[in-house]
């Protein structure tokens, strides 16, 4: 039963069929009787041409949008290549910087710094990434390009970490300078100096830890360095007195005050700055400053310390003031 099914389809597949072609401006029409396996087959020929006519022309627009996005990526990469070159440039003029200012303040790099290999791009690295850039833009490679990024990584670390360093030093420097007691507390003469002397109400010798430096009652007193106030008030012998602590090891006393302007402990003060008149509290035969400079918890004589020339270190101290002044 099925075979003559298929007999009968086989036979139909083979019939001819009528085809017409009527146009429409007069001519006679035209007909075709073509077996129905012949207008089958072209369907399916027709078919297979459309289909293979599609897929060429996607593989063609597929590869002229990924070479039209391979140029923009070429350029982009270009671009960023001079971008990483520029940087490279800029790293090597800071680097060359550090080392003058090192050279300058006479500090050395860390040691910390050569062992862990953080140099960043070294010269031969530059020549050969600037090489690369002038090849042409196929040689340009990102790994190439991710390693150079990542060593002005670390070199824009190690700058910033030199930087840091430089800056602490230059402030320590700075604040030491600013500690350090300069210049006279208050005009007038010297009337006893510092050491062993004997005591003005009585006949005993004992060590004079400061100098009296004589004047009028109320003439200004003022600080030799910046410092804070630890102790403003009476003390047995010094009458009125004044302790600043300026730090570093310095700390300094006034005594003998008939008033103290810096009177708060706690409180802090600038070199020149008033902190008190001088007077004749305590154990005093007139109006006079008893100044005293202790270094390291021990009484220098002071009369060094008086100098009114300015060294390289106040020099140093007022530039550094100018400088972040204007910051």
């Amino acid at each position: 039963m099925k075979n003559k099914s298929f007999g009968r389809i086989f036979k139909d597949i083979f019939k001819p069929v009528s085809v017409f072609i009527i146009p429409h401006n007069g001519m006679n029409s035209v007909r075709f009787n073509p077996p129905m396996f012949f207008l089958i087959l072209g369907g399916f020929i027709w078919t297979a041409i459309t289909v293979w006519a599609g897929f060429v022309a996607a593989r063609h627009f597929d590869y002229y949008i990924t070479k039209t996005d391979n140029v923009a990526l070429r350029t982009k990469m270009e671009n960023i290549s001079r971008q990483v070159e520029e940087g490279m440039n800029y790293l090597a003029m800071t680097r060359k910087t550090d080392r003058q200012i090192r050279q300058v303040l006479g500090l050395r790099e860390g040691e910390e710094a050569f062992e862990n290999g953080m140099g960043g791009p070294t010269p031969d690295d530059m020549e050969s990434f600037r090489n690369q850039l002038a090849a042409h833009a196929s040689s340009i490679r990102e790994s190439e390009l991710a390693d150079a990024m990542n060593a002005i990584s670390r070199e824009s670390k190690r700058r910033l970490s030199s930087f840091g360093e430089i800056t602490v030093y230059l402030t320590d420097r700075h604040n030491s300078v600013r500690a350090k007691p300069i210049g006279w507390p208050a005009q007038g003469r010297i009337t006893s100096p510092f050491g062993f002397r004997v005591h003005p109400l009585g006949l005993t010798s004992y060590r004079h830890s400061g100098v009296d430096i004589a004047n009028a009652a109320g003439t200004d007193i003022t600080a030799t360095a910046d410092g804070v106030v630890r102790h403003a008030g009476w003390a047995q012998g010094y009458g009125m007195c004044l302790v600043l602590d300026h730090g570093f090891g310095y700390s300094t006393l006034y005594g003998h005050m008939s008033e103290i302007v810096a009177s708060k402990p706690g409180r802090r003060v600038k070199r020149g700055e008033v902190i008190g008149h001088m007077g004749s509290t305590g154990t005093s035969t007139g109006n006079h400053l008893h100044y005293e400079v202790w270094v390291g918890g021990l009484p220098q004589n002071p009369v060094p310390f008086l100098r009114n020339t300015v060294d390289n270190d106040s020099n140093f101290s007022s530039l550094f003031d100018g400088i972040f002044s204007v910051l």
